[in-house]
């Protein structure tokens, strides 16, 4: 009986040891490395900004339905009525007798909490002056004093003057100031405030980027800079500034050293 021979199996040559990489293939392994990473990184960064994108054109193009507190639609019609409203050769938009004897000028901006506690506190007290002709009230608008800057809303103040519509508006832009912030400045709210006033939308929207309008805004400022106006609101009568401190420095006028002055000037 022959005994198999157990059979010693070959051995396959050693592998050879995977050749050592160069300095230079290293650093541009790394770089490869680095640029995929980079890849990865862009493509998520642009994912997430088509999203934001996305998300707030889908916001930006809802409409808006902004408030108009119902008491401001037929608050000026008694003054203008009379005829008593028009704009200035700069475009300032103004109310009351054309001729009157006493002119005020403000110097405000609708975003700024003091100009519109002038309006409640002074403005809204000497309607009855306005009315019966004594004074003529300028309304001059700032954009770069308030809470925010504002030209969006001053833009929507002048353009719903255009349609006789100036100061119904600036009661509710100084109303949209506190109510909605920075975002009243959105044209959408100042189509959506037009529309609610009554005015031509198509030609309130036209008007809104029209170059007159910026350049009204441009003689605002530049009117303010000649006057010495630092901070809204500033307040002339006659072109003697009365507030925030009279001219010279002395305390500015109560309301009723105000209502003093007009009568005692429409006297002399």
């Amino acid at each position: 009986m022959t005994t198999a021979r157990s059979k010693t199996p070959k051995h396959a040559p050693n592998a050879p040891a995977p050749a050592k990489k160069s300095a230079r293939e290293r650093r541009a392994e790394a770089k490869r490395h680095r640029q995929r990473q980079q890849v990865v990184v862009l493509a998520i960064v642009t994912a997430a900004a088509l999203i934001a994108i996305s998300g707030f054109l889908i916001i930006s193009s809802r409409p808006v339905d902004a408030q108009i507190a119902e008491s401001i639609l037929d608050k000026y019609t008694e003054i203008t009525a009379k005829g008593y409203y028009g704009s200035t050769p700069e475009g300032f938009y103004f109310i009351g007798n054309p001729e009157a004897k006493i002119t005020m000028e403000m110097f405000s901006s609708f975003s700024c909490p003091a100009c519109q506690q002038y309006k409640r506190n002074y403005f809204d007290n000497i309607r009855d002056k306005i009315l019966n002709g004594d004074v003529k009230f300028v309304y001059i608008p700032l954009t770069q004093y308030g809470s925010f800057p504002s030209e969006g809303m001053v833009r929507t103040a002048l353009c719903a003057g255009e349609q006789g519509k100036f100061w119904e508006m600036h009661d509710v832009l100084f109303d949209w100031a506190g109510r909605y912030g920075s975002a009243a400045n959105d044209g959408r709210y100042g189509i959506s405030g037009a529309e609610k006033l009554g005015l031509d939308t198509s030609k309130f929207s036209n008007c809104l980027g029209d170059a007159r309008t910026g350049e009204i805004i441009r003689r605002a400022a530049n009117l303010a800079a000649a006057r010495g106006v630092s901070a809204t609101p500033t307040v002339f009568l006659n072109g003697t500034k009365i507030y925030p401190e009279r001219q010279g420095g002395a305390a500015a006028p109560s309301l009723s050293e105000l209502r003093g002055l007009i009568e005692a000037m429409v006297a002399n």
